[in-house]
């Protein structure tokens, strides 16, 4: 009996010694509650309503880790009050290294304007009572309203200056996806998107040499694709997502290309090269393979730096539905098993090994 008191006297003063960690908010409610202040805010400032389809909210929440507490369940929160969410196309969640700090992006297609909001390092530790009875404006350590509408940025310099300059360092980021969003970004587009963490003409080259690849080649029973991309560029990003293919898990090979081997490729193509695409066939261990090359927009930019990269941008999202416009074959082959090999052997040339350089050409 005495063991038994003991070993309950034992209990009793753990749960004492636990009291003030159960006074403090318990992190998902806290990340829960982050978020639904966002969202509440955003809603005062932009003046929306509840599931607006005009309205795009971008997070790293479920990236970010602050305070040694993990930040997903602000995602829930943002959806709870204001109706935006992943399914509807409303709500994404950017790639981030997780030590960056959590921030909040609301844009509103229709008004142009967006807020960005970051959380003050306070509210990360205060309790459950401190926190639901902090003022709204006291939860951010910065609130900014800025103009996020590309077209008006472009049409007042000095108010997109202003807007690069407030959104600091994600500047870039949250303009690319969030006009290009607003231009019609399908949702495969985007899902890929998120992972490279910023829209540009070279992840977007490779959405577009994607579809054209799928267009030429689909896919039937028995077959995969290969992707030997040489030379390397941020179209790299895209086949992770949209085919399930990884320098890990195989499928996928990144190769450098030497600026003398581009130069003669393009020269001798007339376009720059962008890597060769394979259908195989596993069953028969056969492939048809597609060398293609990517054709960049060259007419000069004459308007402000910052925005040159989310206009070439919004153009080729409104032409993903035409990527013969973009993309080149410049060779079409037959593969058997051994060239496969040859070609993803990272010792060799693809390009040699298709015969398409001149050292082979003969």
């Amino acid at each position: 009996m005495k063991r038994y008191i003991t070993l309950l006297s034992g209990i009793l003063l753990v749960c004492l010694l636990c009291v003030p960690a159960m006074a403090v908010l318990p992190d998902a409610e806290r990340m829960d509650e982050l978020g639904q202040r966002a969202a509440w805010t955003a809603m005062d400032q932009l003046k929306f309503s509840k599931g607006d389809p005009n309205v795009l909210v971008l997070t790293n929440a479920g990236r970010a880790i602050v305070d040694g507490q993990t930040t997903e369940r602000a995602v829930s929160g943002i959806t709870k009050v204001s109706g935006l969410q992943n399914g509807d196309n409303t709500l994404w969640q950017v790639n981030r290294a997780n030590w960056k700090p959590l921030w909040f992006y609301f844009y509103d297609k229709k008004s142009g304007k967006a807020l960005y909001l970051e959380p003050t390092e306070a509210s990360y530790t205060q309790t459950q009572t401190e926190l639901k009875t902090t003022p709204f404006y006291k939860t951010f350590s910065k609130a900014v309203v800025v103009t996020g509408d590309l077209d008006r940025m472009l049409a007042d310099t000095e108010a997109g200056n202003a807007t690069m300059k407030a959104l600091g360092g994600e500047a870039f980021s949250l303009i690319s996806i969030s006009n290009a969003w607003a231009h019609g970004a399908s949702y495969d587009l985007l899902s890929s998107v998120m992972l490279h963490n910023h829209f540009c003409p070279g992840v977007s080259s490779g959405y577009l040499l994607a579809k054209y690849v799928e267009q030429e080649m689909p896919i039937t029973d028995e077959t995969s694709y290969v992707v030997i991309s040489c030379p390397m560029w941020c179209k790299d990003d895209i086949f992770p997502i949209l085919w399930d293919l990884t320098p890990g898990k195989g499928g996928h090979y990144i190769f450098p290309l030497s600026e003398e081997d581009e130069t003669e490729l393009t020269e001798a193509y007339g376009t720059r090269p962008a890597g060769i695409f394979i259908r195989w066939d596993d069953a028969q261990k056969t492939g048809r393979a597609l060398a293609l090359g990517f054709q960049f927009d060259s007419t000069p930019w004459t308007g402000p730096s910052w925005g040159e990269k989310p206009m070439r941008t919004i153009e080729m999202v409104e032409n993903t539905g035409n990527p013969e416009q973009y993309v080149t074959v410049m060779k079409e082959f037959e593969v058997n098993e051994q060239m496969l090999t040859d070609l993803k052997n990272p010792a060799n040339n693809p390009y040699e090994v298709a015969g398409m350089l001149s050292k082979t050409r003969a």
